[in-house]
């Protein structure tokens, strides 16, 4: 049985930063949902950030609507908000680098199609089970993925927080990976900035659905769970709820 109602909540908080970075999208009319991440300087990392807002969700539903493969238009889009992004950085006045992370989820018809790139992440949560959907493109990450480091080395590497993909990257060549789910009734998908996953747990995702139906009042809790953690990053979540 697929679901047939879809309600979502996001949340976003500054943090002890001097300010908030991270932008967030939560369209249930365009089923379109994405968190991201801006980075290099406050005024660089904003305008990167609020520029995939804007032109993910327009790329993936002109294509969308032209039929496009589900998987190539949530790719594609990708893409040509790296482009745009780059060509913005190169016109800043100081020429510093400017680019943001992105975590999208698309949902098209009984599917739902999810990519990341850079260090925001998606998550499953059904039932007792979480599933990352997502791999983190970051140096210390992909080191552990090859088995130079341990989980416990990765986990204090001094490369953990640093991206060798994001929306900005000159070199964005290799293919974008799209993990595409069928979502179930009681399912509940959650779109986050690294501010929030480096200080929640699996546990406390299969606490929080077991005890949440407003994914609104969810998000709130998740975001002011990490700041009390300690958290001094922008901190942003989106909780998509099928039902």
């Amino acid at each position: 049985m697929k679901p047939s109602q879809v309600r979502v909540g996001g949340h976003s908080a500054q943090g002890l930063r001097p300010n908030n970075q991270d932008r967030y999208v939560a369209d249930t009319a365009r089923d379109v949902f994405l968190v991201a991440d801006g980075m290099g300087g406050q005024e660089h990392g904003e305008k990167a950030s609020s520029m995939a807002v804007e032109l993910i969700p327009r790329a993936v539903r002109v294509r969308l609507d032209a039929h496009v493969d589900p998987s190539q238009a949530v790719m594609q889009a990708l893409w040509e908000a790296n482009r745009a992004i780059l060509e913005a950085s190169r016109g800043q006045a100081s020429n510093r680098r400017m680019g943001t992370t992105a975590v999208l989820a698309v949902r098209q018809d009984d599917q739902v199609y999810v990519a990341g790139i850079g260090d925001s992440r998606a998550y499953l949560i059904r039932g007792n089970h979480v599933e990352q959907l997502t791999i983190d493109h970051t140096v210390a990450d992909a080191l552990l993925r090859s088995g130079a480091l341990t989980p416990e080395q990765a986990r204090q590497s001094p490369y953990r927080h640093v991206l060798y993909k994001f929306l900005g990257c000159a070199d964005l060549s290799d293919s974008t990976e799209v993990h595409p789910f069928t979502p179930e009734p009681g399912d509940y998908l959650l779109l986050a900035s690294d501010g929030l996953t480096n200080f929640v747990t699996a546990d406390d995702l299969r606490a929080g659905a077991s005890r949440h139906r407003d994914p609104q009042e969810w998000a709130n809790e998740l975001v002011a769970l990490a700041l009390e953690r300690g958290s001094h990053d922008n901190v942003t979540c989106v909780v998509v709820a099928f039902s």
